[in-house]
């Protein structure tokens, strides 16, 4: 059995210490690489799978620049056996910047090009990505397939292995929101997105050597891609939100003005527990209700 696994590398900032605001005060050296966190999940998921199966193969399929190349040989230090890079007239379909990548629909279309071209069983893919979040790869490379497509996977188990591999069976486990699981059979060949919950494995030293001298291979396409569907045309960072402040209380006095504006405006909360009986309980809320006007008082409160 052929697994493939989907990785994207992606440039994840964390903090903006650039000086212009046509950059929105990012500069080159904020911008972290690395491999998408979902996919790394459906590594682990695939690699879990050659561990307790024999004469399974991982295959590791990325699109784009190799922007993030050490953290994939990290990924190859795994467990995978190997690393195969898409092409487009032999140089990648899209650059670093996020405005030059294609809409899922494209990628999907090379993906799916690659899945053939690879003869993989089963294909394994983040649920999402942190740069872009939308999730609609793994659906879009089923639907040009015309495979069987599950989202959101969290385990993965063979439960009938056929020599013929077409008439394998794998049960997995999804994630069906407010913390509900499902489990579903498929049979492979298939698609499945894989959710956050499975951290990968520490690559092994040996493993690692390997890794650091392996030469990626290539998957090299013509131009006669389909069209993009959807265009980016702009992209900026969250403007910051202003914090409001209420204006203190006016009755206050002038120190404890000064010291409500330099807690943001917080009014400190003072309350009293009730204990005893339930029927003093009672008459404690009665007492204070009526002490700051909530209830009228009664001819039985008056003094005799």
């Amino acid at each position: 059995m052929k697994i493939i696994v989907c990785a994207k590398q992606i440039r994840h900032t964390y903090s903006r210490t650039g000086t212009s605001p046509e950059s929105h005060y990012i500069s080159p050296e904020d911008g972290v690489y690395r491999v998408n966190p979902h996919d790394e999940a459906a590594l682990e998921l695939a690699l879990r799978l050659k561990d307790d199966y024999e004469n399974i193969t991982v295959v590791l399929l990325t699109l784009g620049p190799m922007i993030a190349e050490d953290e994939m040989r990290r990924c190859m230090a795994t467990g995978a056996d190997d690393l195969y890079q898409i092409n487009v007239n032999g140089h990648p379909p899209y650059s670093e910047d996020p405005l030059d990548q294609p809409d899922p629909w494209v990628k999907s279309d090379l993906m799916a090009r690659a899945v053939k071209d690879l003869r993989g069983d089963l294909v394994l893919c983040g649920k999402a990505s942190l740069d872009k979040g939308s999730g609609q790869v793994g659906a879009l490379v089923a639907h040009r397939l015309d495979l069987p497509f599950v989202s959101a996977i969290t385990d993965l188990t063979i439960t009938d292995l056929s020599m013929d591999k077409s008439g394998s069976t794998l049960q997995v486990q999804r994630s069906a929101g407010r913390g509900v699981r499902e489990i579903i059979e498929c049979r492979i060949p298939a698609v499945f997105s894989v959710d956050l919950g499975r951290d990968l494995r520490l690559p092994k030293f040996a493993k690692r050597q390997w890794a650091e001298a392996y030469a990626p291979r290539h998957l090299d396409y013509g131009a006669d891609v389909d069209a993009p569907k959807i265009v980016c045309t702009h992209r900026f960072q969250p403007r910051p939100r202003p914090k409001i402040v209420p204006a203190p209380d006016s009755r206050l006095q002038a120190y404890e003005r000064i010291m409500q504006l330099l807690s943001g405006s917080k009014v400190e909360k003072k309350g009293e527990m009730l204990t005893g009986s339930p029927e003093s309980q009672v008459d404690g809320i009665i007492a204070f209700l009526k002490a700051n006007g909530f209830l009228e008082p009664t001819s039985a409160d008056a003094d005799p």
